[in-house]
């Protein structure tokens, strides 16, 4: 139930991008100029009137975008109506609004980034390119385009402190934590959370941050008491969102039920219901059910549970790739197999797995996209110091050319210590280079090969034992009951025993030999020269070994086992990917017959799973 939080803040997320109200307060126009000549006045005391009315419009449009989408289409088209009354600036702001229509009510998303971005480069305010980079950065948050989203949010935080109206600046910087969240860097979410609250913000940009810092702490493990949860509701309550205000039960239904307050969960939860049915958003009524359905399912009242997952389902597309999707299939797969029905089971099981795997690669793809931006960034700050270093050796150089014969020496001592500093600069770039090699070689956790470097290397091993005429074997295992222990234990539990696992098996591999973490809870090791009855030896040393894990260290008492599968050369070829299937399929056979064993790929065996082939990558969930 803790890994809904993280569904949740992408609701909100999304929810704000569309009902976020901005309150724009451009400057008005002077009057006519005082060059205009008297037979004019009359038409310069129009044109100001015109002004005028175009951004009385306006505002009232900009006011009603989240409120009443229907009035502010009205508003909008009679905006339109007057853009040839409109000074450069107002025609840009009725762009802004059309690039905001098409993103939130026509999801036009290309199209209103398009739009957006055009408006960025032309913006003759730095309240516009604002707007318009925070549009851009939120929008393509929606597309699953975090790069760009990203990169758009960085321009947007450079421009913050040069933007004056208040309910402006709020939204945006709120709008950039709440993307902050989505990446899984929820420290910085709550920063700039806490940098709106500061400043005395609005009502409803205040409900906002409110709600940001209150999942920001939760995700972070902060406790947190129920009154916060209560203060938070309530100022949504005062701002009308429906939506922050719900959100905001959804996570205190959430942490109830984790230490067991199931019936104060179901009060806040049902009584809420008819409210967030009344919203019509996909996303936050499946929550609602989804959670619901834990919770009915923990009570015992399986019908109920039963109907509250199906209602989940039922909301099909508009959900994909969601945490309440995932949970709902769980919860019905969970029913069908108490009432002995493995068909149903099995195909319920399948569909659980299926957005499991969706959401996981959702959520790697978010966090991917952080790093690559991180990362580039980095790189593009040092390479601008160097720019900046290279630009004062040019500047120096120019400069000493004027000088006397004199000087001549001193300056050439200077150049040097310049030289220096840029070769050192040049070191640490190419040292940088070679951190972030090894960042995309290795896993930051285990300090184990990575899915892509143990396939590339396992590949090119292969390879060569093929033509040496030389066998091999390759294993994958797979911890038992991991997501219990993270959810018992804490993910610190967790992470501990990857590590334990990780340096038990490393020390059962050879040189030769490559052992790679390839997904979350599972491992892979290419077993250079070995046949398929020493690997399977060798595998069941470190089923032994893992058994024997004494676990006290982390905190907590309890046994750690896996389940292993062996597939070799001999049976599969000296293909990696049939390799790693057959190896699956026996993972897999070792899962079903009781988990902590090693179950070996056989011609006997092959047979056996012709009917019940499974894609590697389900192996990454472990019941």
């Amino acid at each position: 139930m803790m890994t809904l939080r993280m569904e949740m803040s992408r609701l909100l997320a999304t929810e704000f991008n569309r009902r976020r109200m901005i309150r724009n307060r451009s400057f008005i126009r002077p009057a006519a100029s005082a060059l205009v000549v008297f037979l004019l006045a009359s038409v310069g005391a129009f044109s100001v009137s015109a002004s005028n009315k175009v951004e009385t419009v306006f505002k009232e449009a900009d006011a009603l975008r989240s409120s009443d989408p229907a009035k502010f289409e009205e508003s909008l088209v009679r905006l339109e109506s007057l853009a040839k009354q409109a000074t450069p600036l107002q025609l840009q702001k009725i762009e802004y609004l059309r690039a905001y229509r098409s993103a939130m009510y026509a999801d036009q998303f290309d199209n209103a980034i398009s739009q957006a971005k055009s408006l960025y480069g032309r913006a003759k305010s730095n309240e516009l390119r604002f707007r318009a980079a925070t549009l851009i950065a939120n929008t393509s948050a929606i597309k699953r385009d975090f790069a760009t989203g990203l990169k758009y949010m960085g321009l947007a935080l450079d421009l913050r402190n040069q933007v004056k109206e208040k309910s402006i600046k709020h939204n945006g910087v709120n709008g950039i934590a709440i993307l902050y969240n989505q990446m899984g860097q929820f420290s910085l979410g709550r920063q700039y959370a806490n940098e709106v609250l500061r400043d005395a913000p609005a009502p409803r940009q205040k409900c906002f941050a409110s709600n940001i810092v209150l999942e920001s702490d939760q995700r972070l493990g902060s406790a947190i008491a129920d009154n916060r949860f209560e203060s938070a509701i309530e100022e949504c309550i005062r701002a009308n969102e429906p939506v922050a205000i719900n959100m905001t039960r959804a996570f205190w239904a959430i942490e109830l039920a984790e230490v067991k307050q199931y019936p104060r969960a179901l009060t806040i939860l049902e009584t809420a219901l008819p409210e967030v049915q009344a919203t019509r958003y996909p996303r936050l009524i499946a929550g609602f059910h989804s959670v619901l359905a834990e919770i009915k399912l923990n009570l015992g009242d399986v019908k109920a549970a039963e109907e509250h997952a199906k209602a989940t389902v039922a909301l099909g597309e508009a959900i994909a790739s969601s945490e309440p999707l995932v949970s709902a299939y769980k919860t019905l797969y969970q029913i069908a197999s108490t009432r002995e029905k493995p068909s149903v089971a099995l195909d319920l099981y399948k569909r659980y797995a299926e957005s499991e795997m969706a959401h996981q690669s959702d959520v790697r793809a978010r966090e991917l996209a952080y790093e690559i931006v991180r990362h580039e960034t980095q790189q593009k700050n040092k390479e601008i110091v160097l720019l900046q270093r290279n630009n004062q050796v040019l500047r120096l150089q120019q400069t000493l050319e004027r000088e006397s014969a004199q000087k001549a020496r001193l300056a050439m001592v200077f150049l040097m210590l310049v030289l220096a500093g840029i070769i050192f600069w040049a070191i640490q770039i190419k040292r940088h280079q070679g951190q972030l090699q090894r960042l995309a070689q290795t896993d930051t956790l285990t300090g184990l090969g990575n899915r892509h470097y143990f396939t590339k290397k396992s590949e090119r091993a292969l390879i060569d034992a093929a033509r040496a005429g030389e066998s091999a074997a390759l294993v994958m295992f797979d911890l038992d009951h991991f997501k219990a222990i993270n959810d018992t234990y804490g993910h610190g539990a967790g992470d501990w025993v990857l590590k334990q696992v990780g340096k038990t098996c490393s020390a059962h591999c050879r040189k030769v030999d490559y052992l790679g973490r390839i997904g979350g809870e599972e491992f892979a090791v290419l077993l250079h020269g070995l046949d398929l009855s020493t690997a399977t030896r060798l595998a069941e040393d470190c089923r032994s070994q893992l058994a024997q894990l004494d676990t006290r260290e982390c905190g907590y008492s309890f046994v750690v086992t896996a389940s292993f599968g062996v597939s070799s050369t001999a049976q599969s070829g000296y293909d990696l990917s049939r390799l790693l299937s057959h190896a699956d399929q026996m993972l897999y056979r070792a899962k079903n017959e009781g988990r902590n064993r090693v179950c070996a790929y056989t011609a006997e065996t092959a047979a056996d799973y012709k009917s019940t082939k499974r894609s590697p990558t389900l192996s990454v969930v472990s019941s």
